[in-house]
């Protein structure tokens, strides 16, 4: 060991630190052990380690483990699961490592766990449902991360799910429908990732950038505490109709969906909607006219929406307040139409008073004289 190094050792058991970084030094095994009032520990390019220190296993308080840039560490061992007090465990640009030990599961305090930019990462062992704790798991940039494990059902406790950049992965476990305190589900940039799993009605935000998914699962109206829909750069996707029963929903982005053509009638009963970004979107051709509905729209993104005749540039040049009266004013005619033929195949003598109630409505009036 360098001598700059043993003296670095040497300070840190004098003074029985809480909190350590170790950043390109040699890492005394028998040493690191001694370290009892460890709480935080974080090492930070280590070229040259292939294994992390047994005497960790001793670190009986610690609650935060981060690994960065340990370019040769090929895997994590099995005594990992002794940090009973382990609360965090982040492993961040390990280039080599490819999975966790059956052990992980013994880590019963742990309640966030971080695998990112782990290129050879290849997946989580069946004992991670045993992670009663757990709150937040990300995984992110495993280029060899095919499949999850059904046991990830099993974590109760689970909030917050975060996939991106997983480039092999094909589907998500069905069990994830079992996660009840499950709340945020973002999924970017899985590429291979055809279809969610049909169940998903306990979340509050999800977010989907998925390029192969083509449509959504028709249950997800049923997730009547959903806030925010991110479905973005889904170049075949089709949207269900269930989508209107998302009653809590204050953003919707369907933005880069590419072949995106239509979208359905009654998206106007999102009456919470606030924000809908449909920017890419370019064969959208028409808008519906029950958005015209949405009082609460207060941000609507059509740029780059060559296809759309309806409503029509000089109308949309003019923001939302134009948009929302040239579809009301459509809205309002087209019920007029319909009402006038229905007396006529009826042979009325007098007109419904539907159609007069239309008639003398103030915003229809106003339209009509606009020339809308």
């Amino acid at each position: 060991m360098a001598v700059s190094d043993a003296l670095f050792w040497e300070r840190q058991i004098a003074s029985s630190p809480t909190e350590l970084t170790v950043n390109r030094r040699e890492i005394p095994d028998a040493l690191l052990g001694q370290m009892t009032r460890l709480r935080k520990l974080y090492f930070r390019n280590l070229d040259t380690i292939i294994n992390l220190p047994e005497s960790m296993g001793q670190l009986a308080a610690l609650t935060t483990l981060y690994l960065d840039r340990c370019q040769v560490l090929t895997a994590l061992p099995d005594w990992l699961g002794q940090l009973r007090s382990l609360r965090m465990l982040t492993v961040c640009s390990c280039p080599v490592l490819t999975g966790m030990p059956k052990s992980l599961g013994r880590l019963v305090a742990l309640q966030e766990l971080c695998i990112r930019q782990c290129h050879a990462f290849t997946g989580l062992p069946e004992s991670v449902g045993q992670l009663s704790a757990l709150r937040t798991l990300h995984l992110d940039v495993a280029y060899n991360l095919t499949w999850l494990p059904e046991s990830l059902g099993h974590l109760a406790a689970l909030s917050t799910l975060i996939i991106s950049y997983c480039h092999a992965l094909t589907e998500l476990p069905e069990s994830l429908s079992q996660l009840g305190a499950l709340t945020r589900l973002d999924i970017i940039l899985c590429n291979a990732l055809a279809r969610l799993p049909e169940s998903l009605t306990q979340l509050t935000v999800l977010a989907v950038l998925c390029p192969a998914l083509t449509q959504l699962p028709e249950s997800l109206g049923q997730s009547t505490a959903l806030v925010s829909l991110r479905i973005s750069g889904c170049r075949t996707l089709t949207v269900p109709e269930s989508l209107s029963q998302l009653v809590a929903l204050t953003t919707l982005d369907l933005s880069v969906c590419l072949q995106l053509k239509r979208l359905p009638e009654s998206l106007g009963q999102l009456t919470a909607l606030t924000t809908l970004d449909l920017h890419w979107c370019m064969r959208l051709t028409r808008l519906p006219e029950s958005l015209g509905q949405l009082a609460r729209l207060t941000t609507l993104d059509l740029e780059e929406c060559r296809a759309l005749q309806f409503p029509p540039a000089s109308t949309v040049q003019h923001g939302i307040p134009a948009i929302r009266e040239f579809l009301l004013a459509h809205r309002h005619l087209l019920t007029v139409i319909i009402l006038i033929m229905a007396a006529r195949r009826r042979r009325m003598r007098r007109l419904p008073v539907e159609l007069w109630d239309l008639i003398y409505d103030d915003y229809f009036v106003f339209n009509c004289t606009s020339g809308i």
